[in-house]
């Protein structure tokens, strides 16, 4: 079961939204959506789609985006306005064979580079590398650089394998190496942007497939664009809402879901025992691994329950609609599950108080615990900033018993209206 999860999420991620969108745009051609070549608005497309994706990337400092956008907006330009005006057939074909190795290329270096401000240092030197890549397709297109410009034509294959395309064989090589390389390293590890570039490389293929030039062409170059438009845009709300380290939903993402919480519910507030003592031992780096194991356990929490990042080495977790004895019922089976999971550090060459710690190098097993306080509303209305600081009392209350264990208090209604503190602990024996 665990297994076909795993897989599923990851046909998610491999196909979502970008492939959507591609199937889309060519289910939209099939039909005949697109259908006049002549129709102005169909060729303006990729340039208002470009335009808006330049601007935001630029904007929320997306420049893995904006530099595909670019190399996007040059291979559209150069195929739909200069190289039907070409008067040397050798030269558009040169054009065409430049462009059909570059695009992939640089799709797939831009995948692997890290995001900087468009105008920085790192910025400045991709844009030189753009302008000697142009410099470079306009020296193969002269005559004189003929001879130079075939050889990007050679052939590897037998003719007849790769006739139902207009590409050259070594720039099909170049796409279906880049794609293997994005869907490997997407397997290994899931990023928005890679799995946006992944699918434009597809569009972009698509394009050149069908000459790079025409109506068609534009339709797939501007699916291109709007999927990197939609990268920009997911990019920019998990960092609003997601936890950079450990991958959850981030403390403002919890204050969200707290407005959207109707009468009954528990929430849960989870602590890292002894967390600082162990950053001290091991280092932060191993701390930043114990919370990210840590993480994980809490992101996979059944019943219903949804985990988040509060701050440091706490936790919360939201349970809409269940009584606290359901929720105490698994979080206490994740407490020991954490408490039961090992994992292994690495140590760090380092002193504290004239005694000698771990060795750079050195490897050792370790485990952490986790201390919970849990709080029900019970269907009482009461504001749930009152549900989470009672909660927060009981994981304090876990933390006097010794931690590695789970605290609930229960809300009780007294004869007059409920104010702040009228709760009763209880402490659930689940040690």
């Amino acid at each position: 079961m665990a297994a076909a999860t795993k897989i599923l999420k990851l046909f998610y991620h491999l196909t979502m939204p970008g492939g959507v969108l591609l199937v889309l745009a060519a289910v939209m051609i099939r039909l005949g959506m697109f259908s006049d070549p002549l129709n102005q608005g169909t060729r303006l497309m990729p340039y208002v789609v470009f335009a808006v994706g330049l601007i935001l990337s630029a904007t929320f400092n997306r420049s893995r985006l904006f530099f595909a956008l670019l190399v996007l907006v040059l291979a559209e330009s150069w195929m739909g306005a200069l190289l039907p005006g070409m008067t040397s057939t050798g030269g558009a074909h040169a054009v065409f064979n430049c462009i059909a190795l570059l695009l992939p290329a640089n799709l797939l270096a831009f995948s692997f580079t890290r995001d900087s401000g468009v105008i920085s240092q790192a910025g400045r030197k991709r844009l030189m590398v753009l302008a000697a890549e142009i410099v470079a397709v306009i020296i193969l297109s002269t005559p004189f650089a003929a001879r130079a410009a075939a050889l990007l034509d050679f052939t590897l294959a037998p003719r007849y394998l790769t006739d139902w395309s207009r590409l050259p064989q070594l720039a099909l090589l170049f796409f279906l190496a880049a794609a293997a390389v994005l869907v490997a390293s997407l397997v290994r590890r899931y990023d928005v942007v890679q799995s946006s570039l992944l699918w434009t490389l597809a569009a972009a293929f698509c394009a050149l497939r069908v000459g790079g030039t025409g109506h068609l062409a534009s339709i797939y170059f501007a699916s291109a664009g709007l999927m990197l438009i939609v990268a920009v845009l997911e990019v920019s709300y998990n960092m609003a809402y997601l936890d950079d380290l450990t991958q959850l939903p981030s403390r403002r993402a919890f204050n969200q879901a707290m407005l959207k919480l109707g009468d009954s519910y528990t929430i849960a507030m989870v602590d890292v025992d002894h967390f600082k003592k162990f950053n001290d031992s091991y280092g932060h780096e191993s701390g930043d691994q114990a919370l990210r194991m840590v993480a994980s356990k809490l992101a996979r929490i059944a019943g219903g329950g949804r985990a988040y990042r509060y701050g440091g080495e706490e936790f919360a977790i939201l349970f809409p609609g269940k009584p606290v004895e359901e929720a105490v019922t698994y979080l206490d089976r994740m407490r020991r599950h954490i408490e039961q999971s090992s994992f292994v550090v690495r140590g760090l060459d380092r002193r504290k108080n004239g005694r000698r710690r771990m060795v750079r190098g050195e490897k050792k097993q370790t485990h952490v615990t986790v201390s919970i306080g849990v709080c029900a509303s019970n269907g009482e209305k009461m504001a749930p900033e009152e549900i989470l600081r009672t909660a927060d009392q009981a994981l304090y209350r876990a933390k006097q018993k010794g931690r590695n264990c789970t605290v609930a208090a229960r809300t009780s209604k007294p004869a007059r209206s409920v104010r702040a503190g009228s709760f009763g602990m209880k402490v659930v024996s689940v040690e």
